[in-house]
């Protein structure tokens, strides 16, 4: 995806202006006070959210972001069912920078609470989708980072209102043209309304042969008037037949919610635990089974795993998984951490060291070409390499400054604790399938004995998903991991993680972590021969370090690994209420939490995390 570039914004007075486009950023007679009367009243709002679970609102031109702040505020003012949840997804192509939103939002005081809120969960400015929650998750903001004309047929949402605040036609004809409102018009739900400042005719004309009916109102300040809309010249039932999963997923789904709010988790993996978390704290209850007696016994059981995105020069789909993937590992990891305090990580930064010359100048060309923030990525000479980790190092590399550790055990004990008693856990329960019945799913054991029941049914079986009929012909490979543990951590307590062909990870109480060798096959027992690998990453890694003559520790996980690399999440075998989280291979800290997500949403028909492309290379049904 295109590289962003941050908008450039001077001020009038106190009136914002954007110079590339001659335009302000909001009305001269006052930023809130036009986001009320244009938007909110032009949608009927706060009336329309009250006695709804979940409101979704779709804007063009995020800007200032003062129509979400002003939602926001009236959200919170305005009564509605105790869960209910407001959706606001906005597109921008030119975004501000942290410090310019700073400037910007000094002169409105009564929104300054949250607008301080929304400043320090602002995200690194990269292209694509950016999800950011609010007030315990009771509010969600996607950002959507780039070109409207890109992303928005990306998008999968059902929106019930629309504020059209791009800037003018005139300025900016681009983000008002027929193939953009007819995008904003496959997110609506039937009689969704939209309204907007602008009155030009072209738009008007656009609107209606969308399937919106259009009605001028009277203006704001020195605007004569504005315009609002319903969609509904399409009739409900052609609009019904129109709507399909592959057509837009998420209103697919909000047009057939869930009878009951329950579902049959299997596994307690990264992915099972998660998914759990993710759903209680949308109110549903979890029944979760595994064959162990505790959560993360497996795969996931490592003493610690590496937390980083990936990179690639073109920005290919793997690269944009691992930086959403990334991302929502970081937000759910602090609002896990705020709410029970027992996850163990170090978030201080991963290097990724160049094998020689010759990849650190391809890592120096990928900087230089994607244009990336600095707190995101960039790129360490040897010396400055060496400096941040306190010994000397055979090259510089990529530094992720937000990256570190994390303990997977840890972490999934905490997303079951958040889920407090909406999960009822089933240990020692040995899954061998599932049988679909009239009210949903049954897991049962080897014995045909019926172990849960649910109407939804989520596969995270890590190395077991072999076992189920539903997952037969999925090109899954078991791949055999092996971790060494040496007493002696010859690294400084600040040092990052490093990274190569293996990796080593420092600061654990248990001693520095070195693996991770890669081999087709399912043997779980240790091999000296492996061991000796791992010491040779250490060698490679810290050149002159005096290897040890005996390690603390040998452990050995199997990864299941989709053909391609890629994470099955989403439907599976397209079986009505059943999903999968599967394939996460050696990133499940990476991919889990979006995992997570994408089911919630799924399920929940609220906006989708991920760009539409991204959701189909992850989906199982993709080598159908």
């Amino acid at each position: 995806m295109t590289p962003i570039t941050p908008a450039k914004i001077r001020f009038d007075g106190s009136t914002p202006v954007a110079p590339d486009f001659d335009d302000v950023y909001h009305s001269v007679d006052g930023g809130p006070q036009q986001s009320v009367r244009v938007f909110l009243e032009g949608n009927g709002l706060p009336e329309r959210w009250r006695d709804r679970r979940a409101f979704q609102i779709l804007e063009l031109g995020f800007g200032l972001g003062l129509n979400f702040l002003v939602c926001w505020d009236a959200w919170r003012r305005s009564e509605h069912p105790r869960d209910a949840r407001l959706h606001f997804v906005s597109v921008e192509q030119f975004p501000l920078t942290r410090e310019d939103l700073r400037h910007a939002w000094q002169s409105h005081a009564t929104l300054a609470p949250l607008a301080q809120q929304l400043m320090e969960a602002w995200p690194p400015l990269l292209p694509g989708f950016h999800t950011l929650e609010f007030d315990g998750g009771r509010v969600c903001l996607t950002l959507m980072l780039g070109d409207a004309q890109e992303l928005l047929p990306e998008l999968s949402m059902a929106a019930d209102a629309v504020f059209l605040d791009g800037f003018s036609p005139a300025r900016n004809p681009r983000l008002w043209d027929e193939a953009i409102l007819g995008q904003v018009a496959r997110q609506c739900t039937w009689q969704a309304t939209l309204a907007t400042w602008c009155v030009a005719g072209s738009v008007r004309r656009t609107l209606e042969n969308q399937g919106f009916t259009v009605r001028r109102r009277p203006g704001f300040g020195r605007k004569r008037e504005r315009l609002e809309a319903c969609f509904d010249r399409i009739p409900e039932a052609n609009f019904r037949r129109m709507v399909t999963p592959r057509r837009n997923a998420a209103l697919a789904a909000a047009l057939s919610p869930p009878a009951q709010r329950h579902a049959l988790v299997v596994g307690a993996g990264l992915g099972g635990c998660l998914v759990t978390e993710r759903l209680a704290g949308l109110g549903w209850h979890v029944t979760l089974l595994d064959r162990q007696g505790i959560p993360a016994a497996e795969a996931s059981g490592n003493p610690a795993g590496i937390l980083r995105p990936v990179l690639s020069r073109d920005d290919n789909i793997a690269s944009r998984l691992g930086r959403a993937g990334f991302l929502h590992t970081l937000d759910t990891l602090a609002r896990l951490q705020d709410k029970t305090a027992a996850i163990r990580f170090q978030l201080r930064g991963v290097l990724h060291l160049a094998a020689d010359e010759t990849q650190a100048a391809n890592q120096r060309r990928t900087m230089a070409e994607r244009l990336l923030p600095p707190e995101f990525a960039h790129f360490l000479e040897r010396e400055e390499a060496s400096r941040l980790a306190g010994l000397p190092l055979p090259q510089g590399g990529w530094h992720f400054p937000g990256g570190g550790w994390i303990d997977p055990a840890s972490y999934c004990r905490a997303a079951l604790l958040s889920a407090g008693d909406a999960v009822q856990t089933r240990w020692h329960s040995e899954v061998a399938g599932l049988r679909r019945t009239s009210d949903g799913w049954e897991a049962h054991d080897a014995q045909g004995t019926v172990l849960a029941q649910a109407p939804v049914a989520i596969l995270a079986p890590g190395d077991g998903a072999a076992a189920f009929s539903q997952a037969a012909g999925l090109p899954l490979t078991l791949f055999r991991g092996q971790i060494t543990q040496i007493g002696q951590d010859p690294l400084p307590a600040q040092a990052p993680v490093l990274c190569q062909d293996g990796y080593l990870i420092p600061g654990l109480d248990s001693g520095l972590c070195i693996g991770a060798t890669y081999d087709e096959e399912a043997d779980l027992r240790p091999r000296e021969s492996d061991s000796r690998k791992n010491l040779e990453r250490l060698g490679r890694l810290l050149p002159g370090f005096a290897l040890p003559e005996k390690t603390r520790l040998e452990r050995v996980g199997l990864r299941c690994v989709a053909r391609d690399r890629l994470p099955l999440i989403g439907n599976l075998a397209d079986e009505p209420g059943l999903y999968a989280v599967m394939g996460l291979a050696s990133r499940g800290l990476v991919w889990s939490s979006l995992a997570a997500a994408v089911i919630a949403a799924l399920l929940e028909g609220t906006p989708l995390p991920l760009e539409r492309p991204l959701l189909r290379a992850v989906s199982p049904t993709r080598f159908q």
